[in-house]
């Protein structure tokens, strides 16, 4: 990697992620992806976990959404949560397996060839996971305030080692897989890619459910669908969101999961200084990115 390649940050690479690794690119079969092949592609994610699920049932795992019941001291509460993470460590990443392949298969089928996720080094670039980051941190900060609103339904993932990794390794990989790789590739051979980043990222907050989280979701979608397309690359979102995931699990040990921005940062001067620079952020970020985009299309 040459140096103007570490210091290009968010800079566009718009070749061809196929072409560029040896494959043919292949023509549209249809008007492929159709809003019934959107739907069709958030049924087969919906759908897929509800199956694991059902398997799970049949087979004897206790499912985690099975195991709150009465508690009646810590000991067992913990032992709870620890017994819920392990459930949640099984039927996680079998329901993102089958909604990968199912997807993939699906997308095989109406397009004539199967999407894959862009993998180029630059998704290790130092420089754009820092601020990646920063951006991500900053969206969730400014939007905070609309997500508390919206009324929160208890889905805890459980507690323990099984817990951290499907939070840290597990959700990371196989979400960034479906949504940035499957999802948002598909939508790019047929629109462009602001609207394929905002569909993409609706997909990808439908899909969690509870409408507190869904909203932060969605525009955390965008933040990492513009990485993805910037970098070239899935390697970037994913450790962005393994990282993510990280801190958020880190607030979940502090007993801090309940507890918004404000509550965290003592409120007053202090909590709204830091939302007034994350606000600067997200916009310098948002206009650097359609500036460098605007610049790319015109050299081109």
């Amino acid at each position: 990697m040459t140096d103007e390649n570490i210091h290009t940050g968010f800079d566009e690479h718009d070749e061809n992620p196929l072409e560029s690794h040896g494959f043919e690119k292949v023509p549209h079969r249809g008007d492929f992806p159709t809003m019934f092949d959107l739907v069709a592609m958030l049924a087969i994610v919906v759908f897929s976990q509800i199956i694991v699920s059902m398997v799970g049932v049949a087979l004897g795992l206790p499912m985690p959404e099975m195991l709150s019941g009465e508690i009646i001291d810590i000991e067992q509460f913990i032992g709870v949560q620890v017994v819920r993470g392990q459930s949640f460590a099984v039927i996680y990443p079998l329901s993102m397996i089958l909604a990968c392949l199912s997807l993939y298969f699906y997308i095989s089928f109406r397009d004539g060839k199967g999407r894959v996720a862009r993998a180029s080094s630059r998704g290790f670039n130092p420089n754009v996971i820092l601020g990646g980051l920063i951006w991500l941190i900053a969206v969730q900060i400014v939007v905070e305030p609309l997500s508390l609103l919206l009324p929160r339904v208890e889905q805890g993932s459980g507690q323990g080692f099984w817990a951290i990794v499907t939070a840290v390794v597990f959700a990371p990989v196989f979400e960034e897989l479906l949504f940035r790789g499957l999802v948002l590739e598909s939508l790019l051979r047929r629109h462009r890619r602001l609207l394929s980043v905002v569909v993409s990222s609706v997909i990808f907050a439908i899909v969690h459910f509870q409408p507190s989280v869904m909203f932060a979701a969605f525009v955390s979608g965008l933040v990492l669908g513009t990485i993805y397309l910037h970098t070239n690359s899935i390697f970037s979102t994913i450790i962005l969101h393994s990282i993510n995931n990280a801190i958020a699990y880190s607030l979940i040990t502090l007993d801090l999961e309940h507890y918004s921005y404000y509550q965290i940062l003592g409120g007053g001067s202090t909590y709204y200084a830091v939302y007034g620079v994350s606000f600067v952020i997200c916009v310098i970020a948002t206009i650097e990115t359609w500036r460098r985009r605007k610049r790319k299309i015109v050299s081109a």
